[in-house]
């Protein structure tokens, strides 16, 4: 995806419908959804290596063009003519998103699309540590392409790590490790948390149902729960303030992976990530982690995980 930002001020009221006036300043392009998680690993000195759809258009050349220049892989990156390169403008003044129009088909890629990305995958098998699925329902996440892909993985130990979108729940049976936010976790169990033990309860019938590792299930300003070896944490949230919490979940799946490639447990990996989503919430827009900040946020952070179960 690609998110367009068109920045601005407002000081009146259209006369001609009760809407905002926006005095656009300047528009920015950034690379979004999974291209986002992609910035993020490569914020972290990491290597990325992107496999999606484009549309044969000019969002998506471009797309491809900034994810070059940051240092990703784009070999992965296929051309689908039958639909556009999805776009997420924003309209933002004073800091506050005022719009969001999108532009994007949903229906599934064409077993034609799914079978180039598969054979780009088993090329690059061998040299990649971790595998991050960013479903957004948008048609790639087909149940076919995640089979394939976690047991191509899967036999090799390598994590999986999934963003999930709640009506494809059943899809993920095997991955390392879902990021949840906690409306996502309800809307898979179908059912609504009430109270904390609501959503301890939920959390653990995920993670039976879905035979996972873990679970991180994200909470907004509550901070995070860590599902891992039967038992739960607490991790606090850690910003500050909080100005915009788009693309704070992509910072969360791309730091948790990366720290668990490098070697780290998952509460470690899990807590790192909290802090890096405290830090990228204070900031407006669509941003990626900055390595330097996060390693300073660290050192100034004392560790904070409760078990709770």
């Amino acid at each position: 995806m690609l998110d367009r930002h068109i920045w601005g001020t407002v000081d009146r009221i259209s006369p001609e419908a009760p809407v905002p006036v926006v005095d656009v300043k300047k528009e920015t392009m950034v690379p979004g959804g999974a291209s986002n998680v992609a910035n993020n690993i490569v914020s972290l000195n990491s290597k990325a290596d992107v496999c999606g759809i484009i549309g044969d258009d000019e969002y998506g050349m471009l797309l491809v063009d900034k994810l070059e220049k940051l240092g990703a892989n784009v070999s992965g990156i296929m051309v689908d003519v039958n639909r556009p390169t999805t776009v997420k403008t924003r309209v933002i003044a004073h800091s506050q998103q005022v719009v969001r129009i999108d532009r994007e088909h949903k229906e599934d890629i064409s077993k034609r699309v799914e079978d180039k990305i598969i054979k780009h995958i088993k090329k690059i098998k061998s040299s990649v540590n971790g595998v991050i699925i960013e479903d957004y329902g948008k048609g790639v996440i087909t149940r076919s392409l995640v089979k394939k892909v976690v047991k191509i993985f899967k036999k090799h130990k390598i994590p999986i790590a999934v963003d999930p979108k709640e009506n494809h729940f059943d899809l993920y049976k095997g991955v390392s490790i879902i990021t949840p936010n906690q409306k996502e976790a309800e809307n898979m169990l179908k059912t609504k948390f009430k109270s904390e033990e609501d959503v301890i309860l939920g959390g653990k019938k995920i993670v039976d149902k879905l035979k996972l590792k873990a679970l991180l299930l994200t909470r907004g300003k509550e901070g995070m729960l860590l599902f891992h070896d039967r038992e739960v944490y607490r991790i606090p949230t850690v910003a500050k303030e909080e100005f915009d919490v788009t693309g704070a979940g992509d910072t969360v799946i791309a730091v948790l992976t990366a720290m668990l490639t490098a070697g780290l447990n998952y509460k470690k990996a899990a807590y790192i990530s909290n802090v890096a989503a405290g830090i990228v919430v204070e900031k407006p827009g669509v941003v990626p982690i900055d390595f330097k900040e996060l390693k300073e946020r660290l050192k100034n952070e004392k560790p904070n995980i409760e078990k709770i179960s």
